[in-house]
Parts: structure tokens; sequence; C-alpha cells
């Protein structure tokens, strides 16, 4: 089945570089131009080099509704959750393409680089580019990275690097060159990061609170990439090549800290992708292979079994290809496609599973403007085939996914009504399943039902810009899976919840007021609600009790002076309190957190095309002690210094 579905794939595209028609620039195809994205979905580069985020979790954790788990600092595992959904209905996609994992089903956002981004976008509801992966765009929400080495540009080349030097021995570089000369580009970068994590943290004991340093901490990751692409035919096919290999020291939870925590992960991946967009008339094609092997030793020296240690090599491999399209006449679209994803597991541990999943998607969608309203329908279907050659599976999925949306084209002039409805599962992934001891091969796919009515006003005036967005939404999820670290990052234990209801709302305020040319001042800031309750079984004693690690409130205020290329910005994050457990009892109280960063920047234009920007950044400044997740203490007050320069 496998064999046929690439033969299909390959004669489709194929057939696609046969025609030749007029050159157009479809690089960057943008069907939906009349669709404006507000900026309070979207952070550009500008913003990035402004707020340093250590890595893409930091940047996340910028929009509403995303709640960061952060279980460390530099090269700790990060994860978001969207709305009182789990990380895994989230969809990580850079420059076209997703990212997999079908042993733990989430991406870690702590080990992706941030250099290169030019942009990140985060959407629910409706995706507007109907031309990415179809599993992409029916997940629960997504979040796209658009970086510079994968794309076009209007510079015949393109450089750029950066030095970051920051507290606990952090060093950081990286280097990006791309060499595009009409219609091909070539682009290759690496960076290279260490740290210690030698942090100072505090732990209380009773009413006796004592200062320790964070141990068994260090990390250091390396990353190439080399990309191409060419303009032919009525069309663009891109080809790229990406390595990381990551060496790190995996801490123990505080509560069971002890001096001698010595495990370590080394994870080694390469991944290779090529598609190629094709346009006939009104018509916009996308197929795509995208293909990745990691390989990761979990390293436990001094383990209490019989031989005194525990060695484990997994090998994570995955194979996604597929097709999409949009084809729009006057007012109608239509769009849709299909794609594959092969993925299997092998463990050197005769014990374990060895699992292989074969997961198909395919949608077809219809989309409708006129003046007033835009209307859009669409239905998927996924397919999961199951196997486990080394013991029992989980059972075969087919899943039905409908999705409808109604939003207004003017209420006036500046404002924009939009309803819409959203049905949605993710699959329990491989570790969730067969983990040795702790994995549960009964667990259900965990389904979702996401409605959402939101409000967006945008105004600009004289000196000043103002958008202004307010949504609400109430989401149904069914066999919800929840996933709780143990004694260390890598050893988790997993349960389905029944029934969960999440309630909530958010509120976006971004301005921009000029005081003259070379003044001005920027506020970004959101707030969201989220109720998010075990509505299960009226007799348990966590029902309508708050979901384990899900804050009622969190608030983003950012404030920016800038004067000239120069400036000063201010950022303020704060989530309410939360609970290690579903049951919402003062032994699993965890307070809440305010963090405050600073960060002063100035930038210097060498000549036209070239300038340097010099950024320090204090994080933490109230040197707040907190944790996202229990017993996973985070760093206290910290800086940095980085210098960039670009060419262009």
């Amino acid at each position: 089945m496998v064999k046929y579905h690439y033969i299909l794939l390959f004669f489709i595209t194929s057939r696609l570089f046969g025609q030749i028609d007029s050159i157009q620039n479809i690089d960057e195809i943008n069907i939906l131009s009349r669709i404006t994205l507000s900026k309070h979905n979207l952070l550009e580069r500008n913003e990035i080099n402004i707020i340093q985020p250590t890595d893409i979790g930091d940047l996340l954790r910028k929009f509403p509704g995303t709640y960061l788990r952060s279980y460390g600092g530099l090269g700790g595992l990060k994860t978001v959750s969207m709305r009182g959904l789990g990380s895994n209905h989230s969809s990580i996609v850079v420059d076209g393409f997703q990212l997999h994992n079908s042993q733990t089903g989430q991406i870690n956002l702590g080990q992706l680089i941030v250099d290169n981004v030019q942009s990140v976008n985060s959407t629910v509801g409706l995706n507007s580019n109907f031309l990415l992966p179809i599993s992409t765009q029916i997940a629960g929400n997504n979040f796209i990275i658009n970086t510079m080495e994968n794309s076009f540009s209007i510079d015949t080349l393109t450089i750029r690097s950066n030095i970051n030097y920051g507290s606990f021995e952090q060093y950081k570089g990286y280097l990006g060159v791309k060499y595009n000369p009409n219609k091909f580009f070539i682009s290759s970068f690496f960076s290279k990061q260490n740290s210690v994590g030698n942090y100072r943290y505090s732990i209380v004991n009773g009413i006796n609170q004592n200062s320790r340093i964070r141990k068994n901490n260090k990390y250091s990751d390396f990353n190439f990439g080399i990309s191409s692409g060419l303009k032919i035919f009525n069309g663009t096919w891109k080809i790229g090549y990406q390595h990381k290999s990551i060496d790190q020291e995996l801490p123990g939870a505080v509560i069971l800290y002890n001096e001698t925590a010595d495990e370590t992960l080394q994870t080694v991946s390469d991944r290779l992708f090529t598609d190629f967009k094709y346009e006939i008339g009104k018509l916009f094609i996308r197929s795509f292979i995208n293909g990745s092997i990691e390989n990761q030793r979990y390293y436990d020296p001094t383990y209490l079994n019989n031989i005194g240690f525990i060695d484990y090599h997994y090998k994570n491999r995955s194979l996604n290809s597929g097709i999409s399209f949009i084809n729009y006449f006057d007012d109608w679209f239509l769009y849709g496609g299909l794609d594959y994803t092969f993925s299997d597991l092998l463990v050197n541990d005769i014990t374990f599973a060895k699992p292989i999943r074969n997961f198909s998607s395919s949608m077809f969608g219809v989309k409708f403007n006129n003046h007033f309203f835009s209307f859009t329908t669409q239905l998927s279907g996924q397919y999961i085939n199951e196997l486990n050659q080394n013991g029992v599976a989980a059972n075969n999925i087919f899943r039905v996914n409908p999705f409808i949306s109604l939003k207004t084209r003017k209420i006036s002039k500046k404002s924009q009504l939009d309803l819409w409805y959203r049905n949605s599962f993710r699959m329990p992934s491989f570790n969730e399943l067969y983990y040795n001891n702790i994995g549960n091969v009964d667990l259900l796919p965990e389904n979702a039902n996401q409605t959402n009515l939101d409000f967006l006003f945008v105004d600009e005036m004289k000196n000043i810009s103002f958008d202004f967005k307010t949504a609400i939404y109430f989401n149904q999820i069914k066999n919800k899976i929840l996933a709780i670290p143990t004694k260390n990052l890598f050893i988790w234990s997993f349960q389905n919840i029944g029934r969960v209801n999440v309630f909530g709302g958010e509120i976006q305020i971004n301005t921009n007021y000029y005081f003259s040319n070379n003044f001005n001042i920027t506020l970004m800031s959101n707030y969201t609600y989220q109720k998010s309750i075990d509505v299960t079984n009226s007799d348990s004693p966590t029902y309508l009790n708050q979901i384990a690690y899900t804050p009622e409130h969190m608030f983003n205020f950012d404030l920016t002076l800038n004067y000239k290329e120069n400036g000063l910005r201010i950022s303020n994050y704060f989530i309410s309190k939360r609970y290690s457990l579903n049951e919402n009892i003062i032994s699993n109280y965890l307070n809440p957190i305010f963090l405050m960063d600073l960060s002063v920047f100035k930038k210097l234009n060498i000549r036209k095309s070239q300038n340097l920007r010099f950024i320090f950044n204090v994080k933490n400044i109230l040197n707040t002690s907190y944790a996202y997740i229990r017993s996973y203490t985070m760093p206290g007050i910290n800086f940095s210094i980085n210098i960039s320069y670009a060419f262009n």
C-alpha cells in the first residue's frame, strides 16, 4: 500500500514538472490576499530581535490562549498547550513542513533554534494557507514558522549572524548565508550553543528556605542545514537537509533532588524535505515529501536494577508525503488534498514494543466570499493503522472531522466578526501506548470539539494605529490524555480523563503611537481566561476541578519605546495559580508566576545594506523563584548580550 502511494505521488509530481507555461513567482502563494493577518497573530523579525527569546517556546508564550510548560532552562523540555488542548493537538510547521515525533507525540520547542526565524504565526480556526499539509490544516491549532534560509528573496546575497553570551555559562553562535540570483537560490546555516545551566534556586522545607545550585544540567547542541530552490516552468521547486545533534544532562525533580543525579540524553536527528508548487490558471498545487530519523540514547549509570544501569537506544523514523490544492472561481474556492505518514520506533530493549503506524489524512473544502460575508465548510477523514511486532497493538482508528466557519466581510470598514466550529482528535504517542511499565495500550484517542466567536476592530489615525480583538470559546474534550513527569524529564505517567470542558475568553490590544517621525511607543497586550474542568463523574473528588497545570488567568504586557534605531522594551508575563494534579487541594497547589524582562537595543547602519544590532537583555529582573511544573525550578535573574550582523 505504501509502495503504490509513492508511485502515485511521483507520477503526479512528474506530470506537474511536464507542464510548460508562463513563469510566475508563486513561491509565496497568497490565494486569500483579501485576508489580512493581524498583528495579534504574528511576531516578525524586528520584534523577535528585541524579545531575545532563548528558543521558540519563549516566543509562543506571547500569543493569547497559549500556556508554556517548561521543565528547565536552556535546552530543557518546552511544550505549549492552546486553549486547554494538549500540546499534541498543536501542529508545528517550519517552512511549510510539519515536524513529526511519533515517539513522544510532541515537539520540544526548547530545541528549535530561533536565530533564523523570520516570523511566527499562531492560528486557530481556519488556516489561510491551503497548501500546507492536510494533517496540519485539520489539526486543533497551528504554529507556523518561516525561516530566512528556505525561501526566495529579492536580495542577491543575504547574510545573518549573531553571537550571544549569557548567564550560566551560556554561549551561542549562528551564521546563515543565502545566495539568490534571479530564479535560483542556495542557502546554508549552522548554529552552536553550550550552557552549564548551574543556576541558583531556592527550596522551602517547612519554615526554612535553602538556596542551592542546579546540577547535572549541562546542555550543548549543533545545527546545520542546506537548502536550494529553483523557479522552473510555472512553479517553484525546493529541497533541503537539516541535521541536529544534542548532548544534555537530565536534572532530577527538586523534590527528589540529590547531588549525584547523572542521567543523560543524546539526540541526533536528520531531516530531508522537498516540495513542488505549481500553477495552472487558477489552480494551485503543492506536492511534498518530508522524511526524518531521530536517534536517542537515554543513559542512567546508577539505576537500581540487576545490572546496575539503563542504556536505552531509540530510533524514531518518520516519512510524510502528500499533495494539496486550491482552485478559485471568482468568489468560490475549492481546496483539499491528502497526505500519508509512516512512522515506527526501534529500541535496543527486547522487551520493548516495536510499533509501526500508518496515518492517512484527506480533506475537501469549499469557501465562498462576497462583499458581506465569507463562508467555509470542509470535511476531513483520518485513518490510523497500528501494528506492534513485539506485543499487543493499539486499535485501528477512523475519524471524520467537520469544520465550518462564517465570517463577516464588513460590519463596518474597520471591524469583523468570525464564528467557527472544528472537530479534531489526536492519537496517543508511542511512549503513551507502549513505554515499559507506564505505557498504556488501552489509552483512547483524545477527541476535541471547538466552538469560537471572535470580534476584531482595527483603526488607524494620524499618529496612532490600534487593533482590538476579543474572543470567547467553548471546547469539549473527551478522553483527554494527561501526561505527568515523574523522576525526570524522560519518565512520565499517562492517563485518560473522561470528559473535560473548557470555557475561555481572550482580549488583545495592540497600539502604536507616534510622537514624531523618530520617536514612538508600542503596546502589545493580551489576557486569557480559561476554565478547564473535569466533568467526568459527579461522584469523583476531581469533579469540576481545574485540570492539572492549567491556569485560569494569563496575561502578557509588552511596552516598547523606540527612538530612531534604538529602544527599550519591558515585558511582563503573569499566570495564575495551578495544581500539579487534578484534585485541587492545598498539597497540589502551585503559586502564581509574575515575570518581568528588560531589553535595551541599538542598531548601527554601517552601509545601506549592512547593519549591526546590539541587545542587552535581563530576564526575570525581579529574581522571582518559580516553576511551571512542580519541582522543576526555573532560573532566577539572568542576562544575555547579543551582537548580530545583517547584510542584504
